[in-house]
Order: structure tokens, then sequence, then C-alpha cells
């Protein structure tokens, strides 16, 4: 069961912090606030070339696949004051290898995405929006990990253009088989039990 938490995001046209609260993601949200919303906001750029890879994905119908196996996972939202989604992933509640601690267990992170938004590169003035969406649901991520007995430690497979941002949020890169997706090669990666607590110390 996902439990809901109160943090901030720094809203940056105004250089001021702004409540949020991290919930489950419902299909009715997925829905509403995602699919409907994220691609038709007038700040976006008109023309989205080549999309992002998550354009067009269902947020209902994804799931997170483990060495050929599905997992039990949850969908998560960062949700802001207006009800807009700011950002989203989904994390798996059955436990993964550790590749760094053999004999213990990991959450499975995949599909961690802020709002288009909030994507300098899609929007029209380029400037940033909401701040420090990713970072939320990944120490999100790291706080369920250690509530469910797996000590804050995360895996999961860093595509190529987010592997430096997700070092420099303490993840290592694993001696493990990288993951390969419609020719592009995702790299494993781990957050430890010294860098979760790291993540989560002013949480």
């Amino acid at each position: 069961m996902i439990v809901s938490r109160s943090t901030t995001l720094l809203f940056s046209p105004t250089g001021r912090y702004a409540v949020a609260r991290i919930v489950a993601l419902t299909p009715h949200m997925a829905d509403l606030r995602i699919h409907r919303d994220w691609w038709v906001d007038a700040a976006l750029l008109d023309q989205l070339d080549p999309p992002p890879i998550d354009r067009y994905w269902n947020w209902n119908e994804i799931g997170i696949e483990y060495e050929g196996r599905p997992l039990e996972s949850a969908k998560i939202a960062l949700v802001t004051g207006d009800g807009a989604v700011q950002g989203a992933m989904v994390i798996s509640i059955d436990p993964v290898p550790s590749a760094i601690m053999p004999g213990k267990g990991a959450l499975f992170v995949e599909l961690l995405f802020t709002a288009p938004c909030n994507r300098p590169a899609l929007r029209r003035d380029h400037k940033v929006f909401y701040l420090g969406v990713g970072t939320e649901l990944l120490t999100y991520g790291a706080w369920l990990s250690c509530k469910s007995g797996y000590s804050g430690r995360l895996r999961l497979d860093g595509s190529p253009e987010f592997v430096n941002w997700y070092e420099k949020r303490g993840l290592q890169k694993v001696a493990a088989k990288p993951m390969l997706f419609e020719g592009v090669s995702y790299t494993p990666m781990e957050l430890s039990d010294a860098a979760a607590r790291s993540l989560l110390e002013d949480w």
C-alpha cells in the first residue's frame, strides 16, 4: 500500500517553494492529468521532434518485468495543489536482488519522469518550471524501500542521458548486463544503503 507524503518543490518563476504531495497514481488521475493534460500544455513547443520517449505511453498499462518475470508494482505521482501531476514513476513492491550487497534485496524503479512542462528542452521559453520533481520521487522510492525492509536500496536501468543525473543523487553503476531496448543501452545502477541515508537525511 502506498503511503502519501507531503513535500515541497521549488517553483522557479517565483523562487518560492510550493507544497506538493506524493500519492498513488490512480487510473483516473493518469487519464486526466497525464494522458490528457501533459502534452497539451501551452508552454510546450508546437513540434516535439523527435517526440520524447514517453510521449505515447499509457501509464495504466505499464508494468515492470525483471529477468523475464513480472513484478508487483505501484505507480506514484507527485501532485501540486492545483491537482497537476508534476511527475510520476513506477516502483516494484516485489524485491529484486541487490547487486552490491549479495543476499539482500532492493526495490526496482522504472519510468521516472517529470511532466513535460518541467523539461526546459520541451518548453517555448526553455526555462525551468518546477524544480526537484525527479529527486523527490527518487527519495520517496528510497523511503519506501526503507519501510519495506530493504534499507533504502533501489535498482534501476539508467538511460544514457540520465546516468550522470542518477550518479549525482548517489546511485552507482553495477556489474550487471545492460538492458537493451529499441537500440538503446540502459546502464544498471543501484542506490546503496549509505547513499539512501544521505538522500533521506533532510527528508
